[in-house]
């Protein structure tokens, strides 16, 4: 296994707020090497968007952070302000979810990924466009010596997320945090975005970590996964772990729901009952018991303790936390 790039251990976010402590992110872990993608999966509320913030160190003030997040073996939390800066968006970078929002109206795209460039190198303006339009190339975008000097209103959604990528990419970063980047995209531009990532990694030798609720992404594009629910880990192993021995019945739920030309079609989509819990209302036991068709074979203990990540025996780095200590299909 090739050496890992970004490492995060046992990362805690809390939130103060007028009703008392938030807690977002319960204790995960995760690493990620050179060239891998690493997929952190769930649903809306299940902290991963949170965890990769943290990473960035791009959370309120009202966030409490611990735990280690480890970049290249040094550790980013707790860095001052002035530290960090110089790290995030040169060693480490992020494509945000909304294009349209994390670029400024009123400038030209070919002036925004040239600022990002000079924030990191004591270079001339023509020096920066130059590398801007070359990043604007390399992404995709057509006549990109012309477009540079386009507005970010003026590019399709497709378009303005390339325009990103190139901005999160202008400073070659070691590890590239993507949060949800087909997010409103149609089917055919998820798949270039998609494509284009895979191209960047291969080409720069990027760590990826992807976040995403879209599962047919995730087979596509990565190496490893992590499922994360109500700001807990509840499994991690390969993508070949997830989809052809899920051992979690939330990974197991996820993947019935998702409609798949891989195996024998269903009548109807596997459906999760219930909702998830609301942040800090699970303290004890397992957070999926209240929604899992598995908790009467276990009994009390979902309840009452809460299940860690075990390895699954025979099966290299897999792990799940669940108390039931075997595979659910098993038990259908």
């Amino acid at each position: 296994m090739a050496e890992s790039v970004l490492e995060v251990h046992d990362l805690h976010v809390t939130f103060a707020t007028e009703n008392g402590p938030v807690p977002a992110v319960d204790g995960i872990d995760f690493a990620v090497a050179a060239g891998r993608t690493l997929a952190i999966v769930g649903e809306s509320g299940s902290g991963k968007s949170v965890s990769s913030s943290a990473v960035m160190g791009l959370l309120p003030s009202n966030a409490d952070v611990t735990g280690e997040v480890l970049l290249d073996g040094r550790q980013l939390n707790g860095l001052p302000n002035d530290e960090l800066r110089k790290i995030r968006g040169n060693d480490i970078a992020m494509v945000f979810q909304d294009a349209l929002s994390a670029l400024n109206p009123y400038y030209s795209v070919g002036w925004q990924v040239a600022e990002a460039y000079r924030l990191h190198h004591d270079v001339s303006r023509k020096v920066a466009h130059r590398r801007a339009v070359e990043m604007l190339d390399k992404v995709g975008i057509p006549d990109a010596a012309r477009r540079a000097e386009s507005f970010p209103h003026e590019f399709s959604g497709g378009m303005r997320q390339r325009v990103v990528i190139a901005m999160a990419l202008v400073n070659d970063p070691r590890v590239l945090i993507a949060d949800e980047p087909t997010t409103a995209l149609d089917v055919t531009v998820q798949a270039q975005i998609m494509r284009l990532l895979d191209d960047v990694q291969e080409e720069f030798g990027t760590a990826l970590v992807l976040i995403s609720h879209d599962l047919g992404v995730v087979a596509e594009v990565a190496d490893d996964v992590l499922v994360m629910y109500a700001g807990r880990a509840a499994e991690r192993g390969t993508v070949r772990d997830l989809f052809h021995r899920a051992a979690h019945p939330y990974s197991i739920g996820l993947l019935g729901a998702m409609p798949r030309v891989d195996v024998p079609p269903k009548p109807r989509l596997t459906t999760i009952p219930g909702s998830p819990p609301s942040p800090g209302s699970i303290t004890t036991g397992c957070p999926f018991q209240p929604r899992c068709a598995y908790t009467h074979l276990v009994g009390e203990r979902c309840i009452t303790e809460r299940p860690e990540l075990t390895p699954r025996p025979g099966e290299g780095d897999h792990e799940a936390a669940c108390h039931l200590g075997r595979r659910p299909e098993v038990l259908l």
